[in-house]
């Protein structure tokens, strides 16, 4: 293992392998995007894309004390997890967003959102829904260009932030939070399958029929 002094962790006792696999990436993305967006208790938080990492971003953000957070996705699958996890649902077409959070935040626009799709329309969607000195934050994976709409990110002195996870840096505090419970990524566990189906495993994630995929050894 590469660097394993730095990157190896003991797993708590008594937490199981299936809620340790979460620290490890899914998890500390989600933590990551919270923290990198400055979101403090009371704070208003929208997450744009609830796949397993936006989902984590759900949570790490009602961890942290924010209200409402706000969760936008076309998946209703995905939407009624973020409600479980105590958020509101937004579907992305057949509701308004940006009505939705201007009602939420009187008006105001979130303090942060997240764009954990990778998409212009979802960064685009993100820039108009946040407030005026408001924070946004692309953890969604990009790799081409894409045009961002700089009068409004100006006009409203938005910080833009973007870029991978220093998922190394944050799992000592995540496997806490995991330990204590405070955060559960149990219940975006869809399907177990052995090593050997994992190219079924992504054909059924490719059609949004699960959520994370477990593969066993």
């Amino acid at each position: 293992m590469p660097s394993a002094n730095l990157t190896l962790r003991r797993v708590p006792d008594g937490m199981t392998s299936e809620t340790a696999l979460f620290a490890g990436d899914v998890m500390g993305t989600g933590y990551h995007a919270v923290q990198e967006s400055g979101v403090r208790p009371g704070d208003s938080v929208a997450v744009l894309g609830l796949g397993p990492v936006g989902l984590c971003a759900v949570q790490v953000a009602i961890a942290a004390g924010a209200a409402p957070v706000i969760a936008v996705d076309a998946v209703p699958a995905r939407l009624e997890v973020a409600r479980d996890f105590g958020a509101i649902p937004v579907h992305l077409t057949e509701e308004s967003p940006r009505d939705v959070v201007k009602q939420m935040t009187e008006g105001r626009g979130v303090d942060a959102a997240i764009d954990a799709v990778g998409h212009p329309e979802a960064l685009d969607l993100a820039i108009r829904l946040t407030r005026k000195a408001g924070t946004v934050n692309a953890v969604g994976v990009y790799a081409e260009r894409c045009e961002v709409h700089m009068g409004l990110v100006w006009i409203k002195a938005i910080t833009l932030k973007s870029g991978p996870a220093n998922v190394i840096g944050h799992v000592d505090r995540v496997l806490g939070m995991l330990a204590a419970g405070v955060l559960d990524p149990t219940p975006l566990i869809t399907h177990h399958l052995p090593i050997e189906a994992a190219p079924d495993a992504y054909a059924i994630y490719d059609r949004h029929e699960a959520l994370k995929i477990v593969l066993t050894p």
